[in-house]
């Protein structure tokens, strides 16, 4: 029994390693050896665009640029090759954050509440994403490459209205997929 009791015990802090990331804030990274950083928050500090030093941080696994002021992600965040968890909640994007597209490592992806219309058909290659969370956003246009995503598990799309044609359609297309949607409406096909 206590055999059993420390496998869960192992098997269960591994699963939790990527929860257990230290977030370093941008003052603190800036303090640290840039190699052993592997999260850094910049949530809430009003930027309206991000340091290039951010660029030396080339471990990054997890990166938090929510509740900003930032209307383009740069692209030199698609050059970080570790990185499995990007939010870039309520900024001011109005185009989805292409660089995104390079990630192949990137599991979560959060942009929700800014201005973006569409997703680009390049998607499909962040090939390790698992959830997309574009809640709250005017997307209108949803790309075919969606299918492609082998890995993808769930998508928010609450706070979008799409019609029910819509909503059925994408279900049908993603059946192993978990879409979010709010209640249809007659407001879009």
């Amino acid at each position: 029994m206590k055999r059993i009791f420390v496998l869960i015990l192992l098997l269960w802090s591994n699963v939790n390693f990527a929860q257990d990331i230290r977030m370093y804030t941008w003052g603190e990274a800036l303090s640290a050896n840039p190699d052993s950083v592997y999260g850094i928050t910049f949530e809430k500090m009003k930027l309206k665009s991000l340091p290039d030093e951010l660029k030396n941080f080339t471990q990054i696994k997890r990166l938090n640029l929510g509740k900003n002021k930032l209307v383009k992600i740069p692209n030199y965040i698609g050059d970080m090759s570790n990185l499995t968890y990007l939010n870039a909640e309520r900024n001011q994007l109005t185009s989805f954050p292409i660089v995104v597209c390079r990630l192949t490592a990137l599991e979560q992806l959060i942009v929700n509440r800014n201005n973006i219309s569409e997703v680009p058909a390049c998607i499909e290659y962040a090939t390790g994403l698992e959830y997309i969370d574009v809640y709250d956003n005017p997307i209108t246009k949803l790309p075919e490459s969606l299918m492609n995503m082998g890995n993808l598990k769930k998508i928010d799309f609450t706070g979008i209205r799409f019609s029910p044609k819509f909503q059925d359609s994408w279900k049908e297309r993603l059946p192993s997929v978990e879409l979010i949607f709010d209640a249809p409406c007659d407001c879009m096909n």
